[in-house]
């Protein structure tokens, strides 16, 4: 995972982490003070910014030699006050590598400069239609689309400061005076960091609208939604979808197979590993003849989850199918903010054991 930081660097030593793919070298400029690291993410408009996570325990610590430097530098790493490791890089050998790491949030002194937020723990993606994307959520809208957790309320950010109101890539059709939607990932991060006592980002993918269809397409076509998951290496994968495919009268079986083409990429192409994809039951729809057609596609996420290993995520079908004035907005399936903080927790309770 390369990392950026929207803080320049005051030093001639400099710092640059990854753990999967090439280095981030960040320039030399004039200032004093800790450096707050962070990851810049390309969105589909615009881009977001948060301290910095990996999913990884293994951590390279790259410090280029600039003309004129010393040839030689030490490198430490911080867990709170205690020391993790030290090591010496040089001009010729400039990785300092550290293994095995637990998830915590780490600081890093290169001489006198110290860089924070070093964040290991567990970057999740979230696979869904306009229920993940956050209709009838806290919403936003924002000229800026450079996304920072200090571009909306105190309220609207999780309490690491890592998940916030994202883009939203759908609401020029519906809601044109909307283009950011909290959702419920700022709610299930605190939940988790709380739970799992790690740091953890939970990225939002997603689109209002999307069938399992057209979301597969997505992951074959779409360059941007390759690269951001790429650059962010989740470990652990929420997928709610068959709202938009039942509303389509999709046959169940080809809801089952796309979800398998799904499950498959994520596994070929991203890494995943079966026990850390966790598969929704679609939320209940209260449109004639809806919950039919839910309940066949259920039957074949049930067998998808038994085939392949998966883990169960929510039964969203179940919780939502009563009390719909609690839950419920203004149409037969989306969930208001008191049914977006329900969802945190059922997501919650259902990662309780990862």
């Amino acid at each position: 995972m390369p990392l950026s930081t929207a803080i320049l660097i005051p030093v001639l030593l400099l710092l640059t982490l990854t753990a999967y793919a090439a280095d981030v070298v960040l320039p030399p400029t004039a200032g004093t003070g800790p450096i707050t690291l962070t990851i810049k993410v390309p969105d589909i408009k615009g881009s977001y910014t948060i301290p910095y996570i990996q999913s990884s325990p293994d951590v390279r610590l790259r410090v280029p030699f600039v003309e004129g430097a010393p040839a030689q530098a030490q490198v430490k790493l911080l867990l709170g006050q205690e020391t993790i490791g030290e090591r010496t890089v040089t001009a010729a050998d400039p990785v300092a590598t550290f293994t095995g790491l637990k998830p915590g949030e780490y600081a890093v002194e290169v001489g006198a400069q110290r860089y924070e937020r070093l964040g290991v723990g567990t970057v999740i993606g979230a696979i869904g239609d306009s229920i993940t994307e956050g209709y009838h959520s806290h919403f936003f809208w924002r000229d800026d689309l450079d996304l920072t957790a200090a571009s909306f309320p105190p309220e609207a950010v999780s309490k690491d400061g890592r998940n916030f109101p994202q883009y939203t890539p759908t609401t020029s059709y519906h809601r044109p005076e909307v283009n950011c939607f909290q959702s419920w990932l700022t709610g299930l991060n605190d939940l988790l960091a709380a739970q799992w006592r790690q740091p953890v980002f939970i990225a939002n993918e997603g689109v209002g609208g999307i069938s399992t269809t057209a979301y597969l397409s997505t992951m074959k076509t779409d360059s941007g939604w390759q690269a951001r998951m790429k650059l962010l290496a989740p470990t652990v994968w929420l997928i709610h979808l068959g709202v938009n495919d039942e509303r389509a009268k999709a046959p169940a079986a080809t809801v089952g197979a796309n979800l398998e083409a799904i499950v498959d990429l994520l596994i070929n192409e991203y890494g995943a590993k079966p026990e850390r994809v966790y598969l929704a039951r679609p939320c209940y729809d209260y449109v004639d003849g809806g919950p039919e057609i839910l309940g066949s596609y259920i039957a074949e996420m049930d067998r998808l989850i038994e085939r392949r290993g998966l883990r169960h995520g929510p039964d969203f079908f179940k919780a939502y199918s009563v009390d719909k004035d609690k839950w419920y907005g203004t149409d037969p399936v989306h969930p208001n903010i008191e049914g977006m903080d329900y969802m945190a927790r059922l997501w919650a309770e259902a990662l309780a054991g990862s």
